[in-house]
């Protein structure tokens, strides 16, 4: 998102907690696959540049192991990485582009994590 007053970020990742089949997707992946999505998230350059962030229950829920390694990940309800930009890093066209592939390039294992976790999901009708 580029917005003026240095509000600009660029973030990945499931942001919307309100679809509960997609909540509960991730969660399950994330509860099978603890030891993948560790290696992700505790790479040296992602940690450099992201933290994981979501909408969180205060406690992990039910139908989940309170003692899970990822026990804390299971409690979100959505799962996103941003990283803030001030208006002079989006200034200049170059320095820009060649700053977010590089991050968009650290975040990549994180959103092919998320979608091998939502591949069947659908999108609910209305």
């Amino acid at each position: 998102m580029i917005k003026p007053g240095n509000q600009s970020f660029l973030g990945s990742g499931l942001f919307a907690d309100m679809f509960k089949d997609a909540t509960t997707m991730v969660r399950d992946y994330i509860a099978k696959s603890g030891e993948e999505w560790e290696k992700i998230i505790h790479e040296p350059d992602f940690e450099k540049h992201f933290t994981v962030q979501g909408t969180a229950l205060k406690k992990v829920p039910a139908g989940y192991e309170k003692e899970h390694p990822q026990a804390d990940h299971l409690k979100f309800k959505s799962w996103y990485l941003e990283y803030p930009l001030r208006d002079e890093d989006v200034i200049d066209a170059g320095v820009f582009l060649a700053k977010a592939v590089e991050l968009f390039r650290i975040m990549k294992p994180f959103n092919d994590y998320l979608n091998k976790a939502l591949v069947d999901f659908k999108m609910p009708a209305r």
